[in-house]
């Protein structure tokens, strides 16, 4: 049994939870509170420095235009400019003679410096336009967005599987409606998902238990690879996923938008709206409602239909937020309600039938299309509230505090009797409850010369249960973290360097039900157990602008994590397998379980912003003591069925791989990209491959737009190929660690074609998109249903979007 003193050896746990309630009342309060008049009202600086694109040295006398104050200055000598700004939105425009001008649009919420590298061009000065938005820190990190268009053609997707177009992530699938995402071959507890700010929490440690969250909220989803628990906890030495909305609208008026897609492989459809305003009476005044509706039937294979693999979602979300210079508030809600069938093919009456049905490896039946979700599904609901102010103090820098809550409802329903109590009821046979509220303060204190950082202290209370006339699957379990962080950054010239230090005392508690003979009689009784353990994560890292646009990034980080409650004590079935945790059954003298400390070491190479060819190449190596994981060799018989045992084990292991991607622009209207990740994933006790790691994986593409003419009805004409290749994985352990060989590797031909239709004063955007153009007949290394069936045919998506505007602005 794990233990730890006192906190810092001062303060009880409670003693933690009590100050990180008061510190985020009252940043809380703070943020409600108006500041007096005797404060600057714009005083954010906004500054840069305009140099030469080739010689990178300084242009002296460049004019910079600032809209719509129409506040210009000049660069000194050394190319330098400063402005004293409010917070909004605003235009930089940049000229000098003999260079072409340019311009950028930033949203200035703190401190922001942006920087222009100018063309030279003595034969005209044509301004070229340059969109975008504040320019924020780089981090050493290596860490990729989807946004644009790139985001909509994943729309109707679930959030596992629209970040599979991210090098290096992969998805641990079970059939054509679940996807976990896997970051560098970790999943589940290992990999933050951060929802707006607030890292999701519920079942996440299930396998088929895909990120209960609406992927449309997001107008941004960003992948951190590599360990990053400084910032987010010890549990992110995988990686970390931020589903980011975009900010409330700042601009007096009404407007949104409406997404409609359809898919033919599965009658999939689904529809999602979003309407958002601010009032000019009241301009602190911004708020946004969201909802969304997707359904699905059967899917089908090239050969065959999938029968009970449909799913049904309704979502829903809605902020508000108040806003002044020095002080803000913002209220978010969002529900995440979904039923998802499992296959029932994969669910056999004995193990002579389940080696059978996997060494057919399909249905017996060919099945039919159908919205119908029968036995076995899931059925999950998630309800999250947050609540966060911010404040900019009198000595200086931004106090930010959150306050959130998360309920997750998940309930399982097995194949049972017609006849039984349990069918009669409709009652699951898994029913989990987690309640998670979790609270942070964190200030980001002023620039001091160079540097610049952030202080914070979180807390979590976390509590898990399951329904009293559920089968107990996992214990009770109470969860209570409380930790403090810093992370602190230097940035001179072409060099950026990051140093952040986290500790967080983990204290958790389970109970059980357990069985024993006494005088032969069978007793219940109920184990208690509590495991107290320091989880420290420290980081360094470093950027080096190499050339105006080259750049090399290193970063190390150490993690420790504690063991989750599943992975100690998870025992029965669940959903088509049967799992047991690692100190179910440890009369085999296996050692005690012990934390996971990963040491994470990551190089990356960046071409960036370059007219023609850009990419980035990322080395990493993540060394992990204590590495726990899953095999499956064996099934159990019960009275429901032959299932696959999946058991816990615990060995040392080392991961190693590489992520590139590229895009080569030979013209305005042509475009190629490519993309390749590579994993080896060893165990260094038997020293031997690791089971259940992604395959290698190569892309290529190539995209063609044309111009577009005038008064054109249909413009941003686009048409692109794709093909994605993953080779078979034969790097597994030699012992049975599996049920199945790992199957043939496989090519997919994928093609997308879309443009904006003008249709009166609205813009319709347009794209179809087909996947497996070529039927292929295929099976993906990490689908768990790969054992009974083979994975999609051919599916053509149509997505529409259109914006919404409401006449003036609201008054």
């Amino acid at each position: 049994m794990a233990t730890a003193g006192p906190f810092f050896g001062l303060f009880p746990l409670s003693m933690i939870f009590r100050l990180v309630a008061v510190l985020l009342l009252a940043g809380l309060w703070l943020g409600a509170v108006p500041f007096s008049a005797a404060q600057a009202p714009c005083t954010l600086p906004l500054a840069g420095r305009i140099t030469d694109h080739e010689s990178r040295e300084g242009l002296a006398g460049a004019t910079v235009v600032l809209l719509p104050s129409q506040e210009a200055t000049q660069t000194d000598a050394d190319g330098h400019f400063h402005f004293h700004v409010c917070s909004g939105t605003y235009r930089v425009q940049v000229s000098f003679i003999g260079y072409r001008p340019e311009e950028a649009e930033l949203r200035v919420t703190g401190a922001a410096v942006r920087n222009f590298q100018l063309h030279p061009n003595a034969v005209t000065l044509r301004g070229a336009v340059v969109h975008g938005e504040r320019v924020a820190t780089p981090t050493p990190h290596a860490q990729t967005s989807l946004s644009g268009r790139e985001l909509e053609q994943t729309r109707g997707q679930a959030l596992g599987e629209a970040l599979r177009r991210i090098v290096g992530v992969s998805a641990l699938q079970t059939g054509p409606g679940i996807f976990k995402p896997v970051i560098h071959g970790l999943h589940s507890n290992r990999v933050a998902i951060i929802n707006n700010g607030v890292r999701q929490e519920g079942q996440q440690w299930g396998q088929e238990h895909g990120p209960e969250i609406d992927p449309f909220v997001a107008s941004q989803l960003t992948v951190v690879k590599g360990a990053d628990g400084v910032r987010y906890g010890s549990d992110a030495m995988g990686g970390v996923v931020l589903v980011q909305p975009r900010p409330l609208p700042d601009t007096a008026g009404v407007n949104g938008e409406v997404h409609a897609v359809a898919a033919s492989n599965n009658g999939l459809g689904a529809l999602h709206a979003t309407l958002e305003g601010n009032v000019r009476q009241l301009p602190a005044l911004s708020w946004r409602v969201q909802g969304t509706v997707r359904q699905a039937g059967n899917a089908r294979t090239p050969d065959y239909w999938l029968d009970n693999t449909g799913l049904r979602e309704q979502n829903a979300a809605a902020a508000a937020g108040w806003r002044r210079e020095q002080y803000g508030v913002e209220a978010f809600f969002s529900r995440f309600n979904a039923r998802t069938g499992l296959l029932s093919t994969a669910i056999v009456g004995n193990p002579t039938d389940l080696r059978a049905a996997i060494t057919r490896g399909r249905p017996l039946t060919d099945g039919r299309f159908s919205y119908q979700i029968d036995r076995p599904y899931q059925h999950v609901r998630h309800d999250l509230f947050k609540l966060t102010g911010f404040v900019k103090p009198g000595f200086g820098g931004r106090l930010t505090s959150t306050l959130a809550h998360q309920n997750d409802q998940r309930d399982e329903f097995d194949v049972v009797r017609a006849t039984s109590d349990a069918a009669r009821a409709n009652r699951p046979q898994l029913s989990y409850q987690n309640g998670t509220t979790t609270a942070e303060v964190a200030w980001e204190h002023p620039h001091w010369g160079d540097f610049g950082g952030t202080f914070g202290v979180s807390g979590t209370y976390q509590r898990n249960r399951y329904a009293p006339r559920s089968r107990q699957f996992i214990p009770f379990y109470t969860n209570r973290v409380g930790g403090a962080f810093a992370v602190e950054h230097w940035q001179r010239g072409r060099v950026l360097l990051e140093a952040g230090l986290r500790v967080d005392i983990r204290d958790l508690r389970t109970e059980r039900l357990t069985r024993a003979v006494v005088n032969d009689s069978l007793l219940r009784a109920v184990e208690r157990r509590r495991f107290r353990l320091w989880t420290p994560a420290a980081s360094v890292g470093m950027v080096y602008d190499v050339q105006p646009h080259f750049a090399l990034r290193a970063d190390a980080a150490l993690v420790r994590r504690a063991p989750a409650a599943n992975e100690r004590y998870a025992q029965g079935l669940h959903s088509g397998i049967y799992e047991e945790g690692y100190d179910v059954d440890r009369s085999d003298g296996a050692p005690e379980l012990r934390p996971e400390t990963a040491r994470n070491l990551s190089l990356t190479a960046t071409l960036h912003d370059n007219a023609r060819f850009n990419g980035e190449l990322t080395l990493y190596q993540n060394t992990i003591d204590g590495y726990l994981y899953q095999v499956v060799s064996d099934t159990v018989q019960t009275i429901q069925g032959a299932f696959p045992r999946w058991r816990t084990q615990q060995s040392d292991a080392v991961l190693r791989g590489l992520d590139v991607s590229f895009s080569y622009q030979p013209t305005s209207r042509w475009l190629f990209t490519g993309k390749a990740a590579l994993l080896r994933a060893r165990n260094r006790q038997l020293n031997e491959y690791l089971v259940f790691m992604p395959a290698d994986r190569f892309e290529a593409g190539m995209q063609h737009s044309w111009p577009d003419r005038a008064n054109a009805r249909l413009r941003q004409r686009f048409i692109g190929l794709s093909f994605a290749a993953t080779r078979r994985q034969t790097r597994v352990p030699s012992a049975t660690y599996d049920l199945q060989a790992a199957p043939d590797g496989y090519g997919l031909l994928g093609a997308e074609l879309g443009g904006t239709l003008q249709l009166g004063r609205t813009p319709l955007t347009i794209s179809i998109t087909g996947t497996n153009l070529l039927n292929e007949r295929y099976r993906d290394y990490l689908n768990r249903y790969r054992y009974f069936a083979e994975d999609l045919g051919r599916n053509v998506t149509l997505r529409l979007r259109a914006p919404l505007v409401f006449g003036r602005p609201v008054h």
